[in-house]
C-alpha cells in the first residue's frame, strides 16, 4: 500500500509522516517512510530521544546536494528501470515545461528519483509512506512552469501513478508564512539560495486548491489532515488510522469472497 501526502511548504507534511509512521508501527504495521525533508529540518524532525546534535549549515548544504547525486548514481546501475523513469519524466515535462533550464534540471533529477522510488514501493507488501510524491511534483511543475492552465494540470495528474491513500496537509496562510520564516531563519545563506522565495511558496496554496478540486472531479478521493499543533496532529493521525483499518477490513473481505 502506498500513502502519499501533499500540501504547501510549511504545512507539516514531514511532521505528519513521522507521526503517522510511529502510530502505525505501534499498531504492528510495517511502514517504510520515504521522507524528503530538508537537511536544516533534521534538528526538529529527528527522534526526540536522540542526543545527536543538529547538523551545521555547511553540512546541511553538502547533504542536500550530495543526496540526489548518490541516488542518481544508484539508479544509473539499473538501465532498464532508468529508461522507464526517463520516459515518465519527459512526459510530464512536455505537459508542464519549467520556465528555465536550472528549474528543468532540478525537477528532472527529482522526477527520476521519485519514479524509481515509486516503482520499488509498488511492489512492496508493506505500507510505503511518501511525505511528498507525484501530486506534489505536479504542483511544483504548475507553480514553476511556463503555462499552467487547468487542462494541462488535469492531464498531468491523470498521467501520474495513483497512491492507495492520498492525504492533503493544510494550514492557514499566516501560519504557513510564520513557519517558512522560521525555516529560513534556521538555514544558512547558501541553503536559502536553494529555496523558493516566500511569495512563490505561498502561491502554491492556490495551485493546490485547484488540484484538489480537479482530483475530486476526476473521482480521486482526498483526505484532508492538519498538523497545526499537537492536538490537531493527534486527531488527524487517529482519523487516518481509522481509514486504513476500514481499507484493510474491506481488502480482507474481498480476499475471503
Amino acid at each position: 500500500m502506498i500513502i502519499e501526502l501533499f500540501g504547501p511548504p510549511g504545512s507539516g507534511k514531514t511532521t505528519f509522516a513521522q507521526a503517522l509512521t510511529s502510530r502505525l508501527r505501534e499498531r504492528g504495521h510495517v511502514v517504510e517512510p520515504m521522507v524528503s525533508y530538508r537537511p536544516a529540518e533534521r534538528s526538529t524532525c529527528r527522534d526526540s530521544r536522540s542526543s545527536k546534535p543538529a547538523e551545521r549549515p555547511a553540512a546541511a548544504v553538502v547533504g542536500r546536494l550530495s543526496r540526489p547525486l548518490l541516488e542518481m548514481l544508484a539508479i544509473a546501475r539499473h538501465p532498464f528501470a532508468l529508461s522507464h523513469d526517463i520516459g515518465a519524466a519527459a512526459g510530464l515535462m512536455r505537459l508542464l515545461p519549467p520556465r528555465n533550464m536550472v528549474g528543468a534540471i532540478r525537477l528532472t533529477q527529482y522526477m527520476l528519483r521519485l519514479s524509481h522510488s515509486w516503482c520499488h514501493a509498488s511492489t512492496a507488501r508493506h505500507i510505503v509512506l511518501f511525505d511528498q510524491a507525484f501530486v506534489q511534483l505536479v504542483c511544483s511543475l504548475a507553480l514553476l512552469g511556463r503555462a499552467a492552465d487547468e487542462s494541462l494540470i488535469a492531464r498531468a495528474l491523470d498521467s501520474t501513478p495513483k497512491s492507495d491513500l492520498l492525504i492533503r496537509l493544510d494550514a492557514p496562510p499566516e501560519l504557513l508564512a510564520a513557519r517558512l520564516k522560521d525555516r529560513e531563519r534556521r538555514q544558512g545563506g547558501i541553503e536559502r539560495r536553494l529555496e523558493l522565495d516566500m511569495r512563490t511558496n505561498l502561491d502554491s496554496i492556490r495551485i493546490i486548491d485547484r488540484m484538489h478540486d480537479l482530483m475530486e472531479k476526476m473521482g480521486q478521493s482526498v483526505i484532508t489532515a492538519s498538523s497545526l499543533d499537537q492536538h490537531s496532529l493527534r486527531r488527524s493521525v487517529e482519523h487516518i488510522e481509522r481509514q486504513l483499518a476500514m481499507m484493510f477490513r474491506a481488502e480482507r473481505r474481498d480476499i475471503a469472497s
